[in-house]
């Protein structure tokens, strides 16, 4: 009997990607010389008559233009690297073990909690790009205890169950 594929960390974490509801766009990289999978998330909405938004690059959005806001998540071989090198540069980075890859719980608990952010994300930025928000700025906030605490509260199978990092 031949042994069918398990499936690795890229194929799990692409599955929960795919089963987010999310009206943006979603992208998975995999850069297999540096060890890193990153999960790149982007929202859009349209600025509203009359009010203008200034993007991350400093140019002026106007009425009706598309604003896009972009983010992303880094998943780093704790082996092999400081992944909090890298923290100021995504919403969350996330380690995985070596060649044993990720658990369960650490991919389902990040992806509950993603399902929310990207809730309250999507509805805080229109707020902010109508002008009902207060805020100077809009950035999306990845709340990393409550991340730890819902990885924690996972049952303990999932916290066993590891999804090998991809050895194509």
């Amino acid at each position: 009997m031949a042994m069918s594929e398990t499936e690795n960390m890229l194929d799990y974490i692409g599955d929960k990607m795919d089963a987010l509801d999310f009206d943006g766009d979603l992208d998975l990289n995999w850069d297999k010389e540096a060890h890193v999978i990153e999960v790149e998330l982007t929202m859009y909405v349209e600025a509203k008559e009359g009010y203008e938004v200034e993007d991350q690059d400093g140019q002026t959005l106007e009425d009706g233009d598309e604003v896009d806001y972009a983010d992303a998540i880094l998943f780093y071989d704790a082996t092999r690297m400081n992944g909090q090198d890298y923290a100021d540069n995504y919403l969350a980075v996330v380690p995985f073990e070596g060649k044993k890859g990720i658990s369960q719980a650490a991919v389902v608990a990040l992806f509950d909690q993603l399902q929310t952010l990207l809730d309250d994300g999507e509805s805080d930025l229109l707020d902010f790009v109508d002008g009902t928000s207060d805020a100077e700025t809009f950035s999306l906030q990845f709340d990393n205890a409550a991340y730890q605490a819902a990885v924690e509260a996972q049952p303990e199978a999932a916290k066993q169950t590891f999804y090998p990092y991809p050895k194509y």
